[in-house]
């Protein structure tokens, strides 16, 4: 996206923040597709049980979004990470009421590698992987954010550096260090 674009999405945020509502139209336009990417990402991550699309996945982000008084977001940057937040939350609301009471066995949760395993029982393991992040934010807030922003996001580290305005190689060892407090968390439920 150029930066005139991204000057642009600023400028409509600010008019949102002060009341323009007729700006959401607008803002939804131009990130649209950069949201349908998110939302593709993290569904191209589930094992084939969610029955909804990256497009009604970005449609709810969207009605919860700008369904609140809170309509506070500086520029791109956090408008489109809050967008990931939303989503997470979303599909974690989603999984939460579709495996209510279930929980998946200690011995069917294999090694953290990479996202990839965290994605086998996507549904279910969302919920565990949600709780297990609560808790990491508590302790780690930017841990937590490269978590949210790399799993449920499908950003790459130089994405999230970028967002997160710290370094690739800080990136990569947060999210090493907060990849193996998960699946500590995660295997001792």
């Amino acid at each position: 996206m150029s930066n005139t674009a991204k000057q642009e999405i600023t400028v409509l945020l600010k008019s949102l923040k002060e009341g323009d509502k007729s700006t959401q139209d607008e803002i939804m336009k131009i990130l649209y597709q950069e949201l349908r990417g998110f939302a593709g990402n993290i569904l191209s991550k589930e094992n084939q049980t969610i029955t909804f699309q990256a497009t009604e996945l970005v449609n709810e982000a969207y009605i919860r979004m700008f369904d609140s008084d809170q309509l506070d977001w500086s520029d791109r940057t956090h408008f489109l990470s809050t967008a990931i937040v939303v989503m997470r939350r979303f599909l974690v609301d989603h999984a939460r009421k579709k495996y209510a009471g279930t929980r998946i066995p200690k011995s069917a949760l294999g090694e953290l590698e990479d996202s990839a395993v965290l994605t086998q029982s996507f549904d279910a393991d969302v919920v565990l992987l949600d709780d297990a992040l609560s808790d990491l934010e508590k302790l780690d807030k930017i841990q937590a954010q490269i978590v949210e922003y790399r799993f449920f996001g499908g950003l790459t580290e130089t994405e999230v550096a970028k967002i997160l305005d710290i370094s690739i190689s800080t990136v990569n060892r947060e999210w090493k260090a907060a990849k193996l407090w998960l699946m500590h968390q995660i295997r001792s439920t």
